[in-house]
């Protein structure tokens, strides 16, 4: 069995790209997926940093954006998922962390794990089929590690859609405010490259420094700009440990492995 294809980094003169390539799996996210993913937005971060790359682009090969973590390796032992949570909030962190613009291609899913990399993005381009959410809690998980980036996201909106678990199409994502744009997915690629334009014709310094300036005022609490919920590492790792502590029990393993059998059965 050869193993899954891993996510890509190329860059394009300003612009660096990330493709997820498990299209097969619609880009299940494991532990070396994960890995890799981190490590290419790092290598993009140098790159920002040192001037070369102005914008992050990140995509799914194939009918998927993402459908969260591969659970055929946590149904095999569900202790798996503690490593994902870790290696996926890192990349939202990492993400949140970048100093260039990051430009989401949404096509298809966009679940759990999945949607969780949004939140680490600035601008979410959406097709109006695709199906974004967190339906965790019927595998017995919280989506507990997203609150502190969904938040930044959608407000108060995020409340709802965390608790009820609900899946979203692109029109109801961009009218929450977890998408941006909303187009055709005949529109996609055309909508992702004219917006691509517009961000590149900017200063980049700039952009540099107002996305400084918006994560500083995100990570601040009560001070002379008013309240804010931080969202600082301190605040997203409280998030990840929350969701590890519940996926540790053993309502997490008994269903998810009913889950996972009931989706062998109707195979």
């Amino acid at each position: 069995m050869h193993p899954a294809p891993l996510p890509g980094l190329s860059i394009d003169g300003r612009t660096a790209r990330i493709t997820l390539r498990d299209a097969a799996r619609r880009n299940a996210l494991d532990a070396r997926a994960l890995a890799v993913l981190r490590e290419s937005i790092e290598r993009v971060a140098r790159d920002g940093d040192g001037g070369v790359v102005d914008l992050l682009v990140i995509a799914g090969e194939g009918s998927a954006f993402c459908s969260g973590f591969d659970l055929a390796g946590c149904a095999e032992e569900p202790v798996r998922v503690e490593e994902l949570l870790r290696g996926l909030s890192a990349c939202v962190r990492a993400l949140r962390m970048l100093d260039i613009p990051v430009v989401a291609r949404v096509q298809g899913a966009a679940l759990a794990g999945g949607c969780a990399l949004l939140t680490g993005c600035d601008f979410v381009i959406a097709a109006e089929d695709a199906q974004l959410g967190y339906p965790t809690h019927r595998i017995g998980i919280s989506p507990a590690i997203s609150i502190p980036s969904l938040f930044s996201r959608m407000g108060a909106a995020a409340r709802a859609l965390l608790v009820s678990n609900d899946i979203v199409d692109g029109r109801t994502a961009l009218a929450r405010g977890l998408a941006t744009h909303c187009v055709t997915s005949d529109a996609l690629d055309a909508e992702v490259d004219a917006l691509c334009t517009r961000l590149l014709a900017k200063g980049p310094q700039a952009m540099r420094a107002t996305k400084r300036w918006i994560r500083e005022i995100e990570e601040r609490g009560a001070g002379d700009l008013g309240p804010v919920a931080p969202r600082d590492g301190a605040a997203m790792e409280a998030a990840r440990d929350a969701s590890i502590a519940l996926a540790s029990g053993d309502e997490f393993a008994t269903m998810l492995r009913a889950f996972w059998a009931s989706r062998a059965q109707a195979r």
